[in-house]
């Protein structure tokens, strides 16, 4: 009997399969690229059709490093980067527009648009972008008529070519796209009718595990059950078991989101700290709040690239025998200042800087404010009225936390340990669970065998250090 679990995450810049036991023990993992371009200002796009020919490379190279094959998997979960979109034909599966990234701003002007009529819509979210991607599509009138044009995110097109026609999404991943009505836990026909689309062309909402779709065998050699949907960051939730209300989660990767448990509370934390549908099961919808800090890990490597300040590595080492206090201070706001300041204006500042300034001053600094931005965000929602108290534990995933120095002044600037994953990659490592629990051999809640860290990072600075740190900062990059 098949009995592993396939994860598959299919991130903003990176492709990842994991293949683990019941038990949460990783058997393999490979990764792939994924390329992005930017055709104008303001554009991100990717190739959907290039990631369909990855995710097959990285699933089998997965199986074929742990020796097994497609038989001996009893269930596949997706995750995913949220809110990019993609057009495409029923028929033949061919992408009929570019991915177009969460990130892209194209949509802003509509976004304007639609906030003068009420409605709550951020530039960055689908409902801002779909009208003019669908319109562009050359025939789409002719398309529809026939049943052939068909919508969604990245995890939508993954699930079609693998099950090769089931379209299908959860609603952690419809929520971010702006089209979920919450009250009927629907499409919004009211927001689809305005817009002048047509709903046959969406995805079919299905609850975050449970059987959805099945892969053909033609595509990896057997019909295994795809059992498991959910967004990226909601994935690192299950991941790390943080899907109880009021345990906190952050992901650091190329942004940082900081996303807390709210159980089947719907809490709204304002404009930059939204209220995110976590899973949906059953008819039981679970929530989480989410601040995200638009520019993280790119933040960083534009110092690597831009100072010569040589790898992770070397950048880590730099900042490291650097003093901790230089007079230095960085803003990350590349693409603006997300959580909780919301202002798409602002622009990256570093400030500080003297003919005595060191590289090594320059990463560290580097580094902090990325700790600083993210202590920001939990500071603001902890404050929120009916958050309750700031958690003794913060569980942190993503790229980014192989950097000890990093984690050392989270942990120091909250207050708070800090535990990382041992898998860096737990968004794959909570798919995997969907899929588990989808194909019933995880129980509803069980996450335990897969939730395991490597290194707990205990604060040695004193909380009055810490604010008086955080202020500075403040003052300095002009935040106050």
């Amino acid at each position: 009997m098949p009995e592993l679990l396939l994860g598959l995450d299919a991130g903003t810049t990176t492709l990842t399969a994991c293949l683990f036991t019941p038990a949460g023990e990783l058997l393999s993992q490979a990764s792939g690229a994924i390329a992005t371009t930017n055709p104008a200002p303001g554009l991100v796009e990717q190739d959907a059709a290039k990631i369909w020919t990855q995710t097959k490379r990285v699933i089998r190279k997965t199986l074929a490093l742990a020796g097994r094959s497609a038989h001996d998997v009893a269930g596949i979960g997706i995750t995913t980067q949220r809110t990019s979109l993609v057009m495409w034909d029923r028929k033949t599966g061919a992408p009929l527009s570019p991915l177009v990234v969460w990130s892209d701003l194209r949509g802003a002007g509509r976004a304007a648009e639609l906030q003068a009529l009420g409605i709550g819509v951020s530039p960055q979210q689908a409902i801002s972008k779909l009208e003019a991607i669908w319109r562009a599509v050359p025939d789409y009138g002719s398309l529809l008529s026939q049943g052939r044009l068909a919508w969604g995110n990245i995890d939508s097109y993954l699930i079609f070519r693998l099950s090769r026609g089931t379209h299908v999404t959860d609603r952690s991943q419809a929520w971010p796209l702006g089209y979920l009505d919450l009250q009927t836990q629907a499409w919004n026909q009211r927001l689809i009718e305005l817009q002048g689309l047509d709903i046959q062309a969406f995805p079919t909402l299905c609850d975050s595990w449970g059987h959805m779709a099945t892969c053909h065998p033609s595509v990896l050699g057997a019909a295994i059950p795809i059992a498991g949907d959910m967004a990226d960051q909601q994935a690192a939730m299950v991941g790390q078991g943080t899907e109880a209300d009021g345990a906190c989660k952050v992901t650091y990767g190329t942004s940082a989101t900081v996303n807390v448990g709210t159980g089947g509370k719907f809490r709204f934390g304002g404009p930059t700290l939204p209220p995110m549908v976590l899973s949906g099961v059953k008819g039981e919808t679970r929530f989480c709040i989410e601040g995200m800090i638009f520019t993280a890990g790119a933040a960083l490597d534009w110092l690597r690239r831009s100072f010569n300040l040589g790898n992770h590595a070397a950048f880590e080492a730099l900042a490291a025998a650097a003093p901790p206090e230089s007079g230095l201070a960085v803003l990350p706001a590349f693409q603006g200042l997300g959580a909780p300041h919301g202002d798409l204006g602002r622009r990256a500042v570093i400030t500080g800087l003297s003919l005595a300034t060191t590289p090594g001053q320059i990463a560290r600094a580097g580094l902090e404010s990325i700790a600083l931005r993210v202590s920001e965000v939990v500071e603001r929602i902890y404050g929120l009225d009916d958050m309750g108290p700031r958690p003794d534990l913060v569980r942190v995933d993503g790229g980014l936390t192989g950097n000890e120095l990093l984690m050392q002044m989270q942990a120091d600037l909250l207050g708070i340990p800090v535990a990382r994953h041992a898998l860096r990659e737990a968004t794959a490592c909570g798919a995997a669970i969907c899929a588990g629990r989808g194909v019933g051999l995880l129980g509803a809640t069980e996450t335990s065998g897969f939730v395991r860290h490597d290194r707990v990072f205990e604060p040695v600075m004193s909380a009055d250090a810490a604010a008086s740190r955080l202020n500075l900062w403040r003052q300095q990059v002009q935040l106050t």
